[in-house]
């Protein structure tokens, strides 16, 4: 749509608040917004009146109809594209909601740019499908007008089609005619006794000819024919057309039986040459025919299939798996169609059964590569609804541990770190930074992987990582970080999560006892090269750090070594090996425009190494990141090394968390606001303009489920004032806000779950000046 003609959405939400969040949402992305309905029958009214583009449903409602009943009745009185928001996935409504044919599925909560997808993508789906119908009438009716009669089968010679000059010619209505062998209605012999031959049905190159069409009285008709196959897209057969016309000036013989009828080619001459493997069965299941790729299926020879009972050619478990199947088909009557894999020959194929005199014709077409690719996609699907799940319950979770980090350091800095509950403060607060790296591993996907950068002075994030990290007994651990090390920017978690993987490769490696080690190091002070990184000969080496993890193990053998890459491949046994750990290494690696090299041989141990470009360190951030990791120690500093920040707006829904930032700020002696929802921190950022007095930072929360977040909001105040100073914050996106939060107007960012000392010196850097733009 131009912006001139935006879509027209119609809204169907009985939350209110979620409603109006909807509704700002889709009037900044440029759509119109027509209503706003609670039930189904005002949406279904809405409909009728306001024809719009497209219906956002949600699919618990209150009153009698609930959005699932209420989107299959649009789709069919109105044909209007549906997409649904629900807070639920459970697989009972969802295989309910796929019943009234959805366009697309919104599940809460859900970020601005998948609203928009999944919008555009339902509007252009409805108009191809709009578009397909059309066509299909149009062809439909051309066939009908045609002058030719025309009738078309499926691969086996069933009837599917004919239009009213094949009624009117051969006698037989279509609808007493569908699902007949074509011999029986289309009944023709040649004049002069020649038989008919089958080759133009599989070339499509038979000339027209003359023929005498039987029809259902009996009454024998000069006809034209021309006969032409169906094939699909791979080229395999799937029909046939036969268009035929009366022949004018041509008197039909004086009775039938002074013309030698010959019957239409039999089924077993025509389907020779089908590039699918068929087999005729008898009401024994013994095969009766089979053409030349069955025999190479069966694994045989001709002679030795043809009277072969069916389940003695096919591994033990077929018949166990798929008489069924082949049973309902042959007592019924019925043609039938189910996927089936030849376990020996590691092979799936689709089957169609249809009946053919007392028995059956199954025909076999292989779809091998299809299951890979489904089952490929499948794990991908898992992948998604993972990273749904992760966006689902991070922002929840990390609040949570946001809460948790900042009350434990608080309460280590009030008990002297050899009083009573020290231990076991820092084992809590070690066993919630544990907690943190679960739900990273999971945000990885969420995230899509894009790397939430910010300068980090690296070799303390890997020492921190490495104190923490949980040793098993009998392993030695060991660690070398080189002290001149610059800054890098930086996914903290995302290198977290890499150098986690990497451990556990290792530890996997060695087993029970072993050496681990760990290097972090700039790569021309240890004699590396740019080949021993993978990197180019030209790259400058002084631009990179480097880390390294050897371990002493078993090693990965050369046919193993060249897959340890490639997603799901593990040579672990154990049930929950993924075959993700060093997909997800790589991944992070050039997310940061690093590299990964892998070095390993049977027996003798395994080294990999990452390099990761470094950033100059600026003048001042050194003193900074190298500060120690005060909480509000570190915020009075700044409030007395500042004396504008007095004045702090906070945007934060969860409560805990309001109530950590805003003891600490008091604590600094800084006069703090909070607010709760985007719209109220607006308001208040005008009216501190309004009265001179604007606030000097604000600190934001990206999400806020039910109402404005901090984007939505940002983008309001700089509107208001350009050069307002403000801090992102987020348990999770996948959106730019936090990846590139400048771009945003943000002059900072913190990454929930943080701990009270990392805002401390984010709100340090911003009110230095560290920030920027």
């Amino acid at each position: 749509m131009s912006l001139f003609n935006p879509l027209r959405i119609l809204v169907v939400e009985d939350e209110s608040l979620v409603a109006r969040d909807l509704h700002q949402t889709l009037t900044r992305a440029g759509y119109e917004v027509t209503a706003l309905c609670r039930t189904g029958a005002e949406a279904l009214e809405a409909v009728k009146i306001q024809q719009p583009d497209v219906v956002l449903m949600d699919i618990h409602l209150q009153g009698d109809m609930d959005g699932i009943e209420a989107a299959g009745r649009i789709q069919r009185e109105f044909q209007k594209p549906v997409v649904f928001l629900t807070g639920q996935a459970d697989e009972r409504t969802t295989k309910r909601a796929r019943t009234a044919e959805p366009y697309g599925y919104l599940l809460k909560p859900f970020h601005e740019s998948e609203l928009r997808s999944v919008v555009e993508l339902a509007v252009s789906r409805h108009k191809a499908d709009r578009s397909l119908r059309a066509s299909e009438e149009r062809f439909v009716s051309t066939l009908r007008s045609m002058a030719e009669g025309v009738i078309s089968t499926d691969v086996l010679g069933v009837i599917t089609f004919m239009n009213p000059v094949a009624e009117s010619l051969t006698g037989w209505s279509l609808a007493s005619a569908a699902g007949r062998p074509l011999h029986e209605v289309f009944r023709v012999s040649l004049p002069g006794g020649e038989s008919v031959e089958p080759a133009g049905l599989m070339n499509g190159t038979s000339a027209l000819r003359t023929m005498l069409l039987t029809d259902r009285e009996g009454v024998n008709i000069p006809i034209e024919d021309n006969t032409t196959p169906i094939r699909d897209a791979d080229g395999a057969l799937t029909g046939i057309v036969v268009l035929f016309r009366r022949k004018e000036g041509v008197a039909p013989p004086v009775a039938l039986a002074e013309a030698v009828a010959t019957p239409w080619p039999n089924l077993a001459t025509i389907v020779g040459s089908i590039s699918d493997p068929l087999i005729a069965l008898d009401e024994d299941w013994r095969i009766t025919y089979l053409n030349n790729l069955a025999v190479r299926t069966l694994d045989g020879r001709r002679e030795a299939l043809l009277g072969c009972v069916l389940w003695d050619c096919l591994p033990a478990s077929a018949h166990h798996l798929y008489y069924h199947e082949f049973s309902t088909a042959m007592n019924k009557r019925a043609a039938r169609s189910f996927e089936m894999e030849n376990e020996a020959r590691g092979q799936w194929y689709e089957v169609q059964l249809y009946p053919y005199g007392p028995g059956l014709l199954a025909l076999f077409r292989e779809i091998t590569a299809r299951k890979q690719a489904e089952d490929q996609q499948n794990k991908l699907e898992k992948l998604e609804s993972l990273g749904l799940l992760a966006r689902g319950f991070a922002h929840d979770f990390n609040n949570l541990l946001t809460v948790l980090l900042g009350n434990l350091s608080l309460a280590e800095m009030n008990i002297a770190a050899d009083g009573p509950g020290a231990n076991e403060l820092r084992t809590a607060r070690q066993a919630t930074v544990q907690a943190q790296n679960l739900v990273q591993q999971l945000l990885t996907f969420a995230r899509g992987g894009a790397p939430i950068k910010q300068p980090t002075d690296i070799g303390r994030l890997v020492q921190e990582w490495f104190a923490e990290w949980p040793k098993r007994p009998g392993i030695d651990y060991r660690m070398g970080v080189s002290g001149d090390l610059w800054q890098a920017d930086v996914d903290r978690h995302q290198i977290r999560r890499l150098l986690s993987n990497l451990m556990k490769n290792a530890e996997q490696a060695v087993g029970r006892e072993g050496i681990i080690s760990l290097r972090l190091a700039r790569p021309g002070h240890v004699g590396l090269s740019a080949a021993d990184l993978g990197l180019p000969p030209e790259a400058p080496l002084a631009d990179f750090i480097f880390l390294e993890m050897v371990d002493n193990g078993e090693g990965i053998t050369p046919d193993n070594l060249e897959h340890v890459f490639e997603p799901y491949f593990t040579t672990r046994q154990d049930s929950n090996a993924s075959g993700l750990g060093l997909t997800v290494v790589e991944s992070i690696a050039k997310g940061h425009d690093g590299t990964i090299r892998l070095l390993s041989a049977w027996h003798e141990g395994t080294r990999v190494r990452v390099s990761l470009p470094a950033a100059a360190m600026p003048a001042g951030i050194a003193q900074l990141v190298a500060a120690p990791t005060a909480s509000t120690a570190t915020l009075v500093e700044t409030a007395h090394a500042t004396p504008g920040l007095r004045r702090i707006l906070i945007l934060e829904d969860e409560p805990l968390i309001r109530q950590l930032i805003v003891q600490n700020l008091k604590a600094a002696g800084c006069e703090v606001t909070p607010t709760c929802d985007g719209s109220e921190t607006v308001a208040r950022y005008q009216e501190s303009l309004a009265a001179g007095q604007p606030y000097d930072l604000l600190v934001m929360d990206l999400s806020i489920p039910g109402g404005m977040g901090g984007a939505a909001a940002m983008e309001r105040i700089r509107a208001l004032d350009p050069d307002v100073r403000a801090i992102v914050s987020s348990g999770y996106s996948h959106g730019p806000e936090m990846a590139n939060h400048k771009q945003h107007g943000f002059r900072g960012m913190v990454s929930k779950p943080y701990k009270v000392e990392e805002l401390a010196r984010e709100i340090t850097a911003v009110m230095n000046g560290k920030g920027g733009k």
